[in-house]
């Protein structure tokens, strides 16, 4: 029995007390190199099953590399800045703002921060130890170490001296919560249903005159500032109820009669480009104590302006609000027109004094505030509600607002086209990913680096207070060289905001508050795991990365980055191949949060069935795809994992037994059997291989699984008696197969197969120390027979089937039957049966198997399932399917087809009908149909007694504790006669003696209706 538990705690002490990891690392040291970049698992807390997906496919691979003789970088790392540990922290201590932190004192969060992240990432080492993830942790990267900040600041430095850093005022993505601006990337996308509201903006000089503009985001209003129109698109002037409305003319029933649910007039038709430099009076004029100001110096303010790219007849009325302030497109075409991004939001987005009514209210909020507003002021047409897509902030899923801000950008929208150019050359795995990366990257914009918050890599800029120049300091020698003065130790806040650097105008430089986003230490650290830039000889050898690995949502994240850093600061891509995976849903399909109470941890999951099986499931989900998790799957793998432990014990078992070494050739000639299990031996490494050198992981579990159950499901079931008579071919073959599956299976199932390889290794006296320090198995193509192969995999569907048929007749396999009839017109289907037709016999307990193009006196009738018939199944089908003859499934199809014209008949729409004698029962398989004889006879009924008092009797001696090779004398009470079957009783249970007789006394056994008395003494 697999005791996982007991087997897993036992590998963790032999890999630490001996040092295997370290020794596997060692071993190919100066060989060809093979560089692993780990993409780094944030250090909020414990890992989640997730990160043990993830990481299981990257050991998958480092374990297979350095079994093929690969010198292997594999530096652990870990994301530590950044706002999920500031909220930890604040948690931890009750600090609810920023305010909060500073009242708490900066210096003492900052080390409350620091050792957070620490006491995590050692946590998290052990954790993915325990699932066998083997990573060098003892030099894991981590983002809080100087050496690591300094590799950080060096981007930024290669940044300016390329000109590629500047700081702009820009409308940005900003989370009132966090209260710091959020990058694209940094964001994830809810659908959600809101109100949506059509305004009117009464034009300037006119009676009841009047622009229609539609919005999701009421608050917004009060930062409208224009209104656009695309230059050539139609719009029309309506008279409504006695009101004049300007729309877009294809956008007019829909807004006056559907949403406003008014007649109308078109009074007069016009290009967009008429409505140009046209004003409007603003609902809130009078309140808002900006607006004069702005108009005063902006005249375009409160106009209609032109943008052919962001006025569409998509949705609305045609007619765009723009509020510069409020989003990234209105600031382009604001702009362009001279109008500023006026937005004077706090940074927890509140409307400050001066505002009028709305002082004091939160933006996004108080929506339903905003559309009271505007309702009081006559200007509200029509509430409706909508569903779209909103931004949130990926760290606290707050809906995110929109602030005009200065921050520090990397300029990279010129450099798309090259990403795009290298991304192309890279291989990804799956190509759906490649397709998905560069869409991302035709849109990208200029990245925004820089945080209004603490815990972070410090933004290495100093700028001078009295003339507003700035430089990037790129390490603490540099700082030295500037001269400049209170060079801490520790290079976060608050100490390094005490350097202060002299000023060429004479003033006196200071650091900018700010702290880098998160994302930018994640994206430098393709050349920081090399400890670049302290150590350059390391770059040169090693760079770029081989291969990364991380889930479909790093599209936006990690992939991103790393692609834009390593192209701004060198000029060339930092990885060459990506696998991606997908996300984790439960058996429902929805996506596992902490919010829906979905989620399945880790330690859960290994709990109830070990890592090795979390991984042999997981790591066999198809690349780019979600997982549907489920407990009866999960269930499965471990029980075909035991299966493979039985199979170990059984080759230790009769190796005992029959006092052979199975690791020596044997002198005996190999039958078909063997030449075909061996095939699949070596079919599969080549299978798995060509898996692992194109980065296919996902499809290394099944054909490794696939492997084994065929060792134990047809190979020994085929051999059992074979392993008595000729043991030393049988077991040497198991052996084969055994030792070179445990090398591969060692990639997906570390602690099974290295439990196993041990049990090996002292049985027959093996070299090597640990299956993980040996070489990766070679194919041998000589001894790939195809041919025998698909012979056996047909054999295996056609026992299936008759053992379905069985099970329907409920007659089980230890009761013989005269004889399986083999429907088909396959003739390779009739070759393989009939080529193993011994095997075929042996193993479902048949005497005679036979086959046949056709079955005599069925008749087809429709599936009773309705719905799998579908609409399109004309009345008159019944008829016309009752009439063909059934003498072939393939001709019923092709006849049923033509007969019903457009329906597709399907297998599942035709059942066979049995009008057979009652004695015979049949089952589907994939080339036709097995049908069996169920009728007994005396003879083959005291031999299904005879094997199922066999089975019996194995079982008492396995109760007794009794081994293979232990002798039993054997006494049989029996109430029929069954000596006929004497030597092969004695040759199965193990009996030196076996003696029929009257018993006063023994063990009593029922089968069927009789009573058979049992002795078994061990001699």
């Amino acid at each position: 029995m697999y005791e996982f538990k007991a087997t897993e705690e036992k590998i963790l002490k032999f890999w630490k007390g001996s040092n295997i990891y370290e020794k596997a690392a060692k071993k190919n040291k100066g060989k060809k190199k093979f560089y692993f970049l780990q993409g780094p698992p944030y250090t909020s807390g414990r890992i989640h099953i997730g990160h043990a997906w993830n990481n299981s496919l990257k050991d998958m691979l480092l374990r297979y590399k350095r079994m093929q003789g690969l010198d292997v970088w594999d530096r652990a790392g870990y994301d530590m800045h950044g706002l999920p540990t500031e909220r930890k922290v604040q948690a931890l201590h009750k600090l609810d703002t920023k305010e909060d932190i500073i009242k708490f004192g900066m210096e003492k969060f900052i080390r409350e921060c620091i050792k957070w992240s620490t006491e995590k990432a050692k946590l998290m080492d052990e954790d993915l130890f325990k699932i066998g993830v083997w990573m060098d942790y003892e030099n894991a990267y981590w983002p809080i170490k100087n050496e690591y900040i300094e590799g950080v600041w060096w981007l930024i430095k290669q940044a300016d001296r390329k000109k590629r850093l500047y700081e702009g005022l820009r409308t940005m993505s900003w989370c009132p919560n966090c209260a710091t601006a959020m990058a694209k990337h940094e964001c994830e996308y809810k659908t959600l249903k809101e109100e949506s509201i059509f305004v009117k903006l009464k034009a300037k000089g006119t009676k009841n005159e009047y622009i229609i503009i539609w919005t999701t985001t009421p608050w917004t209003i009060a930062y409208n500032l224009a209104v656009m129109a695309n230059p050539e698109l139609d719009y029309v002037k309506a008279d409504v109820e006695g009101e004049t409305w300007i729309v877009a003319k294809g956008l007019a029933g829909p807004v006056i009669q559907a949403v406003a649910g008014k007649k109308f007039k078109i009074l007069k038709e016009m290009k967009g480009s008429e409505l140009e430099g046209m004003e409007y009076e603003h609902p809130w004029h009078r309140e808002i104590e900006e607006f004069p100001k702005l108009k005063k110096q902006h005249p375009k303010v409160h106009t209609v302006i032109l943008s052919e790219e962001y006025v569409t007849l998509d949705a609305g009325s045609g007619l765009v609000h723009c509020a510069p302030g409020c989003g990234p497109e209105d600031y382009e075409v604001g702009h362009r027109n001279n109008i500023p991004p006026f937005n004077n939001l706090t940074e927890s987005g509140t409307f400050p004094k001066g505002m009028g009514r709305f002082s004091g209210l939160k933006a996004k909020a108080d929506d339903k505030k905003f559309t009271k507003a505007l309702e009081d002021a006559g200007a509200l047409i029509e509430v409706t509600p909508v569903e779209h897509e909103y931004a949130h902030c990926e760290r606290c899923h707050s809906p995110v607002i929109f602030r005009a801000t200065k921050q520090w950008f990397f300029k990279t929208e010129d450099l798309k086209e090259r990403m795009r150019s290298e991304n192309s050359k890279v291989h990804w795995v799956p190509e759906t990913g490649k397709n998905a990366f560069d869409s991302w990257l035709a849109n990208l914009r200029d990245n925004s680096i820089t945080k209004q918050r603490f815990w972070g890599t410090p933004a290495p800029i100093w700028k001078c207070g009295k003339c507003s120049m700035y430089t990037v300091a790129e390490s603490k020698a540099d700082l030295q060289k500037l001269k400049a003065k209170n060079i801490p130790e520790n290079l976060h806040k608050p100490w390094i905001d005490a350097v202060t650097i002299e000023c060429k105008c004479g003033g006196t430089m200071h650091r900018i508050p700010d702290v880098l986003d998160v994302w930018i230490d994640a994206g430098c650290a393709s050349w920081i795991c090399l400890y670049y830039p302290q150590r350059k000889e390391l770059l040169a050898k090693w760079f770029p990365a081989d291969f990364i690995l991380e889930a479909k949502e790093q599209v936006r994240g990690w992939f991103n980055l790393l692609m834009v850093t390593s192209i701004l600061a060198m000029d060339k891509p930092s990885f060459k191949r990506v696998y991606m995976h997908g996300m984790l849903t439960d058996v429902e399909g929805q996506k596992m949060s902490k919010s829906l109470g979905n989620i399945i941890s880790p330690y859960e999951f290994i709990d109830k069935f070990g890592a090795d099986t979390l991984r042999f499931y997981m790591c066999r989900t198809a690349a780019g795809e979600d997982i549907n998790f489920s407990w009866e799957e999960a269930k499965l793998k471990y029980k075909n994992l035991s299966i493979l432990w039985n199979v170990c014990q059984y080759l230790l078992d009769y190796t005992r037994a029959m006092n052979v070494n199975p690791a020596k050739a044997p002198k005996g000639k190999n039958s078909q059997e063997e030449e075909a299990i061996l095939s699949r031996l070596h079919s599969t490494i080549s299978q798995v291989t060509e898996a692992y050198e194109s980065y296919q992981l996902d499809k290394v579990p099944a054909l490794l699984e696939n492997l084994f159950l065929d060792l134990s499901r047809t190979y020994i079931q085929a051999t059992r008696d074979k392993a008595s008579s000729e043991p030393e071919i049988v077991l040497h073959t198991i052996y084969t197969v055994m030792t070179e599956l445990l090398k591969m299976l060692a990639t997906v199932c570390p602690f099974i197969s290295e439990e196993l390889y041990q049990t090996l290794k002292r049985e027959y006296k093996l070299k090597e120390e640990s299956v993980h320090l040996m070489g990766w198995p070679k194919a041998d193509k000589k001894k790939i027979n195809k041919k025998l192969e698909g012979n056996f995999a047909i054999a295996e569907d056609v026992m299936q089937a008759i053992l379905a048929a069985r099970e329907k007749a409920n007659i089980g396999v230890r009761w013989p039957l005269s004889k399986a009839t083999i429907i088909t017109r396959d003739s390779q289907t009739k070759k393989a049966v009939q080529t193993l037709k011994d095997m075929i016999k042996q193993q479902v307990n048949v005497k005679e198997v036979a086959t046949s193009d056709e079955m005599k006196g069925g008749t087809v009738h429709l599936s009773e399932n309705k719905a799998a018939i579908g609409k399109d199944f004309k009345s008159d089908a019944p008829k016309i399917l009752a009439a063909i003859n059934s003498k072939a499934l393939d001709e019923i199809y092709n006849k049923g087809k033509a007969a019903i014209g457009s329906f597709e008949l399907t297998r599942a729409h035709i059942n066979i009908k049995e009008t057979l004698p009652q004695n015979i029962v049949s089952a589907e398989f994939k080339n036709g149909v097995a049908y069996i004889d169920t009728q007994m006879t005396e003879e083959l009924e005291k031999e299904g007694y005879a094997r199922e008092l066999t089975r019996r009797v194995q079982a008492m001696r396995k109760e007794l504790g009794l081994k293979k090779a232990d002798r039993i004398g054997l006494a049989i009470d029996s109430p029929i006669y069954i000596v006929a079957w004497k030597e092969e009783i004695q040759q199965r249970v193990g009996a030196k003696t076996l003696k029929f007789e009257k018993l006063p006394k023994g063990h009593e056994e029922r089968i069927k209706d009789k009573i058979f008395k049992i002795s078994v003494k061990k001699l």
